[in-house]
């Protein structure tokens, strides 16, 4: 009934638009019946996931390598050639189904998703939004190229950033004032590139009828759970239990490490070691350890890990001009994830391979779905994509010393920093930074301006994280939300982690009930992508969407629990 595809997206990435259109206009004029809606609904979608997967490499490829100017070129090309003459054509095609009354099986979220993004929909938005991705690049370019000469050695950033888990106060500040003297030389250069997303964006959603582009976002982001007043009081509710729960526990770590006052270089360190954390010199043996930690979770979430392995689809060593960034992209023809970030040390392993491998087993758990609208990354609700991947934090960081990754003490130590972060950085900084966003897009003049910004950031630094004596450093402190990447790139993307957390938390405490119960749970909810509302995913995997004073008192309660029992391990 239809032409045949490209069996590849590196195929697909060869075609012109002359070639690729005439697969658009066959779907645009073939009839749409019930009796042809399947074919023509995969026809459809194994067009989208050939343009969704050649997006994702050009993505990968501009991360990856931050020095090689040919690659966001190459990405520009295809969004400016391919990419906006296809979202008109594509445009056309979704209201061709909504119109036609017809609804495939499984699909009644999803065609509420198109709903939304048709009603979005304005042709000169497209090179705005175009212009707005590209300037991501801008932002991963810079970060990229921030080296640091340390010891006598130059090296980037990150690998500096893991002297501040070293016990020597004095190598920790010394890191700490050498990685703010880096990426002052930048914020000139930063704020350049804030401004001109900020009139980007505010021309986007005026385009599109919307006052502001927080509103026009939130439709964007397929949010209909939760309202911008809901995160407001929400951030208030933080303030109020999760705020002085964290004070308890900084105090504990100004004694610990027996200081007079807690500095900014004070917050990562573990204040129950005598030495650093143990560096990891060899990613690939580092992988194949982690194997036996999936296995024992569950035969099947070990054989995808394996499967990873297999198939290389892991980028985590440190190297110079790779972006500043972690992440789980799916290939959507090739139906696998790709995890992407910077390795260092031991630390890394429960909030990256760990949180990242997560988000891979969505991307498994959704192969059987007939079509890339439900369980394409940006139809999966993100407040629930987190809980796939922050469950496996507090799961998977149980397995530590079973598997050889460390010692008994160390994986209790590690486990103790890792719940103990969660109140009194995780869960403020989140907040924070939500708040941040709302306050720019409520007052768009304000938020244009960086000076403002930073003052904004201090104040709220003061609010949420007041233990932290930021004095004779108020301009770093200030300038904080710079180093934010989701501010600059996925705007809003944020509170979901705060929601996805309390959801991982209640997954990880059946886990400690009935282990077999609560991974059967986990991966069904995971099966469903984005066919069910974000209340019915968490219920699915046994938990409840809330995020009011009773769940975050009985999160701080199952933390205090937890890392009490720890301690007597330690």
């Amino acid at each position: 009934m239809f032409t045949s595809l490209p069996q590849t997206s590196e195929a697909f990435e060869r075609l012109s638009w002359a070639e690729i259109e005439p697969w658009y206009r066959e779907l645009l004029e073939s009839p749409l019946v019930s009796e042809t809606l399947q074919p023509w609904m995969v026809q459809w979608s194994d067009l989208s996931a050939l343009v969704n997967e050649t997006m994702m490499r050009l993505d990968i490829a501009c991360t990856t390598n931050t020095a090689d100017e040919e690659r966001p070129r190459r990405k520009q090309r295809f969004m400016e050639e391919v990419s906006t003459p296809q979202q008109a054509l594509d445009q056309q095609i979704k209201e061709r189904l909504l119109a036609s009354g017809l609804e495939p099986e499984g699909f009644a979220l999803p065609l509420r998703n198109l709903r939304t993004e048709a009603a979005l929909y304005r042709e000169e938005n497209l090179p705005l939004l175009n212009e707005d991705k590209a300037l991501d690049d801008e932002y991963y370019q810079i970060g990229g190229a921030q080296m640091i000469t340390w010891n006598g050695e130059e090296m980037p950033k990150t690998t500096v950033e893991h002297v501040l888990f070293h016990p020597d106060r004095a190598q920790r500040e010394r890191a700490w004032r050498a990685i703010a003297e880096r990426e002052a030389e930048d914020r000139e250069e930063l704020d350049a590139l804030w401004i001109k997303k900020m009139h980007v964006r505010q021309q986007i959603a005026r385009n599109a009828g919307y006052e502001n582009y927080r509103d026009y976002r939130w439709q964007q982001l397929l949010r209909f759970d939760y309202t911008p007043d809901d995160c407001k009081i929400f951030h208030r509710t933080v303030e109020q239990v999760i705020v002085p729960a964290a004070s308890q526990l900084f105090e504990k770590r100004r004694k610990l490490l027996g200081v007079e006052k807690l500095r900014p270089w004070d917050m990562l360190v573990d204040p129950r070691a005598s030495e650093e954390p143990g560096r990891i010199s060899d990613v690939d043996a580092l992988l194949k350890q982690c194997l036996p930690v999936f296995q024992s979770i569950d035969p099947q979430l070990g054989s995808y890990f394996e499967t990873m392995l297999q198939e290389q689809l892991f980028d985590l060593e440190e190297r110079p001009n790779k972006a500043d960034d972690g992440y789980n992209l799916p290939l959507e023809v090739r139906r696998r994830p790709f995890i992407f970030g910077k390795v260092n040390a031991i630390t890394d392993v429960v909030p990256l391979i760990f949180h990242e491998m997560g988000h891979a087993f969505h991307v498994f758990e959704t192969i059987p779905l007939p079509y890339i609208h439900q369980r394409k990354e940006e139809a999966i609700p993100l407040e629930f994509g987190e809980v796939a991947s922050t469950s496996m934090e507090f799961i998977g960081a149980m397995h530590l010393h079973q598997v050889g990754l460390c010692t008994e003490q160390e994986a209790a130590r590690l486990r103790i920093q890792h719940l103990e972060n969660l109140l009194t950085n995780f869960l403020p900084l989140i907040v924070m930074g939500d708040a941040f966003q709302h306050w720019v897009y409520d007052h768009p003049k304000q938020g244009m301006n960086p000076e403002q910004c930073r003052q904004k950031w201090a104040e709220l630094s003061q609010r949420y994280q007041p233990a932290i004596d930021w004095s004779g450093l108020e301009r770093e402190c200030g300038s904080r939300w710079q180093g934010v990447l989701h501010y600059y790139c996925f705007p809003f993307y944020f509170i979901e982690y705060a929601f996805a957390a309390l959801g991982a938390l209640q997954i990880w405490d059946n886990y400690l009930h009935d282990q077999e119960r609560a991974i059967r749970q986990y991966r069904f909810a995971l099966s469903l992508g984005a066919t069910r509302t974000v209340p019915e995913l968490y219920e699915a995997a046994g938990a409840r969407f809330a995020f009011d004073t009773d769940m975050l008192e009985y999160v701080v309660q199952l933390i205090s629990r937890t890392v009490e029992d720890l301690e007597a391990h330690v």
